[in-house]
């Protein structure tokens, strides 16, 4: 039986994964909840994909039941206080990253779903992609790790609005928006996942008129060399990652959160990633987090969800330290 999902939010990334959940077996999207001036687009979608219900008011939508779980996807000064809200109500909660603002929030929200017997899981795509899998193996091989660099820019939509005075959640300090938990976390979950937590680390932003990393580099030390992490919603670039050590190179080549492109070259013997589910038809890149997701919570797979747990942790931790080291060039 697929879990059962109540939807928080109607943003863009609610958007995607609505138009890709019917091919995702694990789940059924059961209810829909939103802001009372949402409900004519939160009607439309429940029209369009079948969905049963659709709330304007969490206590009713949770009092009302008829689900499992609750996927979590507003804007991110938001998600703690949803989060909390979904758990003390009874429901297992897979929350988009950025997961919460401090590492301090996600501790107590973990307490709480030990409290409460449920799973509290962040819907960060890379770490059960199976190209995610085949890096770790890879990177195994290339020897100590002299060098290791993640570009994840793209010029954002809303940035135009942004220049002209628009500011939209993602650009607005209030909202926690910005480059390094919007875009750079994917580099970090990325690097952090193959190479563990670095020694120190140093964020140097570029800021809008209103004080927003509208792009920005973090510095990973790892003591032998220093990982980079680079993210910009101003600009675009050519996106993804090279790991490199004596062994050979290491490389995702497009979008650090698709990992549409993964290849290896060790001496002179090139390894192409081969999907798991074939690369003539590969699943969307949400698919994977919330098909652990449900495993998890159907298998009471402990040690699965304490490993992904510590993988929040581990980036929650970073980009706090990443906050407390900014340089801004002054």
């Amino acid at each position: 039986m697929p879990l059962t999902l109540a939807v928080i939010s109607t943003s863009r990334i609610v958007d995607e994964f609505l138009a890709n959940a019917a091919a995702m077996p694990e789940i059924s999207v059961q209810a829909l909840c939103c802001r009372p001036q949402s409900r004519p687009k939160a009607e439309a979608w429940a029209a369009q994909y079948g969905i049963p219900a659709v709330y304007t008011d969490e206590d009713a939508c949770y009092a009302a039941g008829g689900f499992d779980a609750v996927y979590i996807g507003t804007a991110n000064h938001l998600h703690y206080a949803a989060a909390k809200r979904a758990l003390n109500a009874g429901y297992h909660v897979i929350l988009e990253k950025p997961f919460v603002s401090t590492a301090a929030e996600a501790r107590e929200l973990f307490a709480l779903a030990d409290a409460k017997g449920l799973v509290l899981f962040e819907a960060i795509t890379i770490p059960y992609m199976p190209q995610f899998a085949f890096l770790q193996q890879q990177t195994a091989k290339l020897g100590p790790i002299s060098a290791a660099s993640a570009v994840f820019c793209s010029h954002s939509r809303l940035y135009d609005d942004y220049c002209r005075g628009i500011v939209h959640p993602v650009f607005d300090p209030a909202c926690q928006g910005g480059a390094l938990g919007d875009m750079n976390i994917y580099c970090l979950h990325l690097l952090v996942g193959l190479l563990g937590m670095p020694k120190a680390a140093e964020y140097r932003p570029v800021r809008g008129e209103n004080g927003i990393d509208v792009a920005g580099l973090a510095l990973l030390d790892y003591g032998r060399f220093t990982a980079t992490a680079l993210a910009a919603k101003d600009s675009n670039s050519r996106n993804g990652m090279v790991l490199q050590g004596p062994g050979g190179y290491l490389v995702v080549d497009g979008n650090p959160n698709s990992l549409p492109a993964v290849y290896s070259l060790l001496g002179a013997q090139r390894d192409d990633c081969v999907r798991a589910d074939g690369p003539a038809a590969p699943r969307h890149r949400m698919a994977y987090e919330f098909a652990e997701f449900a495993r998890i919570i159907a298998a009471h797979d402990t040690a699965a969800e304490t490993a992904a747990r510590l993988r929040t942790m581990h980036v929650m931790e970073l980009l706090e330290l990443l906050r407390q080291n900014t340089a801004d060039g002054e």
